[in-house]
């Protein structure tokens, strides 16, 4: 049992490095970039690399309402306006003027398998002041090719507000808040969990926030709302991720919400961690200890001397947050459409939920765990 031991001292020894995190993502994902430090000029056929390389589950799809064909691919590739990128890209900046959604291609219609909520189309939602590089726009002009910090893809035109590469800087040396709870409305804008808002004055509590168009209100610091990055705590991630149970599934968060990896990222980002967006990338972040078990006994040992909150456990497309023991039970946290009970029964969730693994019946999961990473 020398291995358990040493564990213990390992988390006793580590705490959230945020600052190793973020650059573990950087480094090792592709998809994240600091768009403030990418260069002036890249390669045309980079990009339409990046443009090209996600593709469209395999099998019998439907665009809206009815089966889509090929045609309809071809419509959407020609409206990439693949054609209309160069030998070399010119790069513009800019930030996210309100949430909005990025896309796979430049189009609102929803790409599924029969359930439309699940639309494939859909990357992630992006917060206001999500800083951008600016890529390509479509061929009807409506729509913008960007990379985000740890997405790219197409938004709508309208929700981006383009700015030069210095403006861009100055905004991200900003002072800024950060929210803490699962949405806040400041003026007419909306903000998630983990969003920075930047502000340019500070009087006691109150602080004269920036919004992304360039105006100014005064704000009053309060419930939702802390100054900079708070320190990491187990009671503070469990009270936030407390607060969002029951919150529905919302796949790559089109409509405001959180699907499993989304709702990690938006933790995390309350600490200053920047995570990748999807779960087989967040499975690449931070130290993994163990990739698979023999017996559900041997997993529940591992996972009492590993640390709440910190600990994610990865099956192939799901991530879960280790919430500790509660009465000798396992509980998890997470976003979930639908899990497999250990008697074989679907149990469809389609929420933000606290599981008891054992008094819930669900010990069976530890047969499809691919990974074990603590972040520290």
């Amino acid at each position: 049992m020398s291995w358990l031991i040493l564990l213990i001292v390992l988390n006793l020894t580590f705490g959230l490095d945020v600052s190793r995190i973020s650059l573990q993502s950087y480094t090792f994902i592709d998809h994240m970039k600091r768009v403030e430090e990418l260069p002036p000029v890249l390669e045309g056929r980079k990009v339409r690399e990046w443009m090209r390389e996600d593709k469209l589950p395999e099998g019998r799809l439907f665009i809206d309402n009815r089966e889509m064909g090929e045609k309809d691919l071809e419509m959407l590739l020609e409206e990439m306006n693949l054609e209309g990128l160069g030998e070399l890209v010119i790069l513009r900046h800019g930030w996210t003027l309100r949430r909005t959604n990025m896309r796979m291609y430049p189009t609102d219609r929803v790409i599924h398998k029969g359930n439309p909520r699940i639309d494939y189309n859909q990357y992630t939602l992006l917060e206001p002041f999500t800083p951008l590089a600016i890529l390509h726009t479509s061929k009807d002009g409506n729509w913008l090719y960007l990379q985000a910090p740890y997405m790219r893809g197409w938004v709508r035109k309208e929700d981006v507000y383009q700015r030069d590469r210095e403006s861009l800087l100055k905004l991200r040396e900003m002072p800024f808040l950060v929210v803490t709870e699962g949405k806040l409305n400041i003026g007419k804008i909306t903000f998630g969990l983990g969003s920075k808002v930047p502000y340019l004055a500070k009087d006691g509590k109150r602080y004269k926030v920036l919004l992304p168009d360039g105006t100014s209100l005064w704000v009053r610091k309060g419930y939702g709302l802390e100054e900079g990055h708070p320190a990491f705590s187990e009671e503070k991630a469990r009270s936030i991720l407390e607060s969002l149970l029951d919150t529905p599934y919302d796949w790559g968060g089109k409509e405001g919400r959180w699907d499993c990896s989304s709702l990690v990222q938006s933790l995390y980002a309350v600490f200053g961690a920047e995570l990748p967006r999807n779960s087989a990338q967040q499975a690449k972040i931070g130290r993994v200890v163990a990739s698979g078990f023999s017996s559900y006994q041997e997993f529940k040992n591992l996972l009492k001397t590993l640390p709440p909150f910190r600990t994610l456990l990865f099956m192939k497309g799901h991530v879960m947050l280790y919430g500790g023991m509660e009465g000798g039970d396992i509980v998890i946290y997470h976003s979930v459409y639908r899990m497999t009970k250990e008697d074989g029964s679907k149990w469809f969730i389609g929420a933000i939920r606290k599981n008891y693994v054992e008094r819930e019946g669900l010990r069976n999961l530890y047969r499809s765990l691919v990974s074990v990473n603590v972040l520290d």
